[in-house]
């Protein structure tokens, strides 16, 4: 097993409930689901980098993060 290092994130409420749901049907952990996830992200635009969007920020919320995932 590799190491492991504490983070600390903010879920949506709707998140955590399914999160939570999918964990107790299945019997695994939520934190592996989470970095599940955070590896899809990653294998994903590691492979495909993303369009610099110029000097502006990027405000990032649920709408933000699924159009990206999308692209």
């Amino acid at each position: 097993m590799s190491a492991k290092v504490l983070r600390s994130l903010y879920l949506d409420i709707e998140q955590v409930e399914k999160l939570k749901k999918l964990s107790t049907k299945t019997r695994v952990p939520q934190a592996v689901y989470i970095r599940d996830a955070i590896d899809l992200v990653l294998n994903r635009y590691a492979k495909k980098p993303r369009k610099k969007k110029g000097k502006q920020a990027v405000k990032h919320n649920k709408s933000t993060s699924l159009r990206l995932l999308k692209e």
